[in-house]
């Protein structure tokens, strides 16, 4: 059967670039040139599916199906424009011949959409309440009593790693200076379910922030370099209110945490 004869779906969806961990440009999950549509029986690829490669794809589908609430459509248009569509290897990798965390909407027998399973979805979904975390911290039986109110707390803002935190930072915000409890958020760097449990844990992995900052970083509008400057997405400047130009750290990132910021930085989509 041919294939079908499909437009490309008006998403307008903000979708990074992907680049390697070290920088560099890479071959995109969801491709800019060959929009080709596929059949199951010829999608394959190398490997097993673990990297950061399909992990950016595994996270963005999820994050577009949450904001378009149905089945993502195997070919759409970003929020430039631009004409994309999913990676052969990728589809592979998450499919029911592969991981099997994706449902396959067919047309002719090609792919035309594609619906992240709950495993996914509970593995990447930013819809999911706090309460739903806690609630799998404490089924959680590889971790001690006392390891698991840590965490807990931790997912909350609270205990010792909201306090060690803080501590680090002499009780303000790390860009602003602000010193208002009631503002500051214990952010992580690396997100919760981006993270280990001892990542989770590491003072190292936080940066006391105002709510608005802490809103930005962790929708990955913003991110730090390793000399502790803000950096900002390019759709920001319609919103000059909300960064001032040259916002920095108070104090440049350790080396531990410009390892965490650099992990920032690389999955979500910024190049330097």
């Amino acid at each position: 059967m041919a294939e079908p004869s499909l437009p490309f779906e008006d998403l307008r969806i903000e979708l990074p670039d992907y680049v390697k961990e070290d920088g560099s440009k890479a071959s995109q999950p969801f491709s800019k040139s060959n929009h080709s549509f596929f059949q199951r029986r010829t999608l394959k690829s190398d490997g097993n599916g673990v990297g950061p490669r399909t992990e950016y794809f595994k996270r963005h589908l999820v994050r577009i199906f949450e904001q378009i609430g149905r089945p993502v459509p195997y070919r759409f248009t970003d929020h430039l424009g631009r004409e994309r569509s999913m990676d052969g290897g990728c589809l592979k990798f998450v499919g029911p011949d592969g991981q099997d965390i994706a449902e396959f909407t067919e047309q002719d027998g090609y792919i035309v959409a594609v619906t992240p399973k709950p495993a996914l979805i509970t593995r990447y979904g930013t819809t999911l309440s706090v309460a739903a975390d806690l609630e799998l911290l404490r089924k959680d039986t590889t971790v001690s009593a006392t390891e698991r109110r840590q965490l807990i707390d931790a997912r909350l803002g609270q205990g010792q790693f909201r306090s060690s935190l803080l501590a680090g930072w002499h009780g303000r915000c790390a860009v602003t200076s602000c010193s208002l409890p009631a503002v500051l958020r214990a952010s992580h760097i690396v997100a919760w379910r981006e993270a280990s449990n001892a990542e989770r844990l590491d003072p190292e992995n936080g940066l006391p922030l105002v709510a608005t900052l802490d809103a930005l970083f962790d929708a990955g509008l913003i991110s730090f370099n390793d000399q502790g400057e803000l950096l900002a997405k390019p759709n920001l400047q319609d919103h000059p209110n909300l960064v001032e130009p040259g916002l920095r750290l108070s104090r440049r990132p350790s080396e531990r945490m410009q390892g965490y910021l650099h992990r920032h930085r690389c999955i979500n989509g910024f190049e330097h």
